[in-house]
């Protein structure tokens, strides 16, 4: 049975094929030549196929035998590979680790943290998954990662969330834009601006439905409708009244949704964040350069945390700006995703605990804030 051959077949298989006779392969591998010729004619006569012909001299390779030595080399590299890796884990001071992490977080924080830590340990080999904040928990859920870095935005049983920092929202617009010149920007301050965001598959644009906008609740206090607006409503002016309406229609929909299922939330919710700030986006995108280019070009402006619009503002440097908002003022809260019953490897823990202690040190906006 096939079942009966094991890595020893590959290693004698592959020292015959390299050395050329029986005797030869039998001292690399410190072994007896009746041993070697018995290994590869059990070999043989499993697969039922001949991987040499022999003469009395030399053995050189079948057709099959050649078909069959790159795999064999391949199955013995994956093999030392993985005993490697399963010592290093051991030991604490190598092997693979996966993180699942927002973009901005990939291209600004973690770079200056693999670079420290790869020195340290070479042995090491990191895979970095660019996903947004619902990937980021289901990755980690399903261990497709070992830990995640992004927002709170899912709420799964053997999730945990440890808060790591914040940053707060703020418009990224053109340099020649008025918002440009100002020192902050009110909400309320954003209706009929020409507007390009994230979709709502992206863990920001849930945040800005769950923060900014009175989700806790569905009498939407926290609605940025200044007091003017309420008056010039109040005498009749058209653009007031529409904003008004606005606010009506938008605690109507979360009314609906506190009502229904948990579906029917989510999709209030965004309702609601639309009708409330007046963002109804001309363009949706799921990639944060690809918004910035957006801006850029002067479709419309967004709304972004603070270190995701650095990182969107690479696409265009001397074009963009950040403008912090107030009234109210919202923050985005990252922090670490890991699984409740499954402990990080040895490796994966050096990793995390460097990035704890590196990141708060790196050349970052001054408004995050670090737990």
């Amino acid at each position: 049975m096939l079942s009966s051959l094991n890595i020893r077949h590959m290693r004698v298989f592959v020292a015959v094929a390299d050395q050329g006779n029986f005797t030869a392969a039998a001292a690399v591998l410190g072994l007896g030549v009746p041993a070697v010729t018995a290994t590869i004619r059990q070999f043989e006569d499993v697969t039922g196929a001949a991987l040499f012909d022999r003469t009395t001299r030399q053995v050189s390779l079948t057709v099959t035998g050649e078909r069959f030595l790159p795999i064999a080399r391949r199955l013995i590299g994956d093999f030392e590979e993985a005993l490697g890796d399963l010592d290093a884990l051991s030991k604490g001071v190598g092997g693979k680790i996966t993180i699942a992490a927002a973009p901005s977080v990939l291209t600004r924080i973690l770079p200056a943290v693999i670079s420290e830590f790869v020195a340290a340990h070479p042995d090491a080999r990191i895979r970095l998954d660019e996903r947004n904040a619902g990937e980021v928990h289901d990755a980690v859920a399903n261990n497709a990662a070992d830990f995640g870095i992004a927002g709170a935005w899912q709420d799964l049983p053997d999730i945990a969330f440890s808060p790591l920092f914040s940053d707060r929202f703020g418009v990224l617009c053109r340099a020649d834009h008025a918002f440009a010149q100002q020192s902050e920007i009110a909400w309320s301050e954003l209706t009929d601006q020409p507007f390009v965001g994230l979709g709502p598959e992206s863990g920001t644009r849930a945040m800005m439905a769950d923060q900014g906008f009175g989700a806790a609740s569905p009498n939407l206090s926290a609605m940025p409708v200044s007091a003017s607006v309420a008056q010039a409503a109040a005498l009749g002016v058209g653009a007031a009244k529409a904003v008004m309406e606005s606010a009506s229609r938008a605690e109507r929909a979360m009314t609906r949704a506190a009502n229904s299922g948990q579906s029917s939330a989510k999709t209030a919710k965004k309702n609601a964040f639309d009708l409330v700030a007046g963002l109804r986006p001309v363009v949706e995108t799921s990639n944060t350069i690809t918004l910035a280019a957006m801006v850029a070009e002067g479709v419309g402006i967004t709304v972004l945390p603070e270190l995701a619009a650095r990182v969107s503002d690479m696409a265009a440097p001397e074009k963009l700006v950040f403008v912090p908002l107030t009234t109210p003022e919202r923050h985005r809260h990252i922090g670490v995703i890991t699984r409740k019953s499954k402990s990080l490897s040895p490796i994966a823990r050096l990793f995390l605990d460097q990035v704890i202690a590196l990141a708060p040190k790196q050349d970052l906006p001054a408004s995050l804030t670090w737990y």
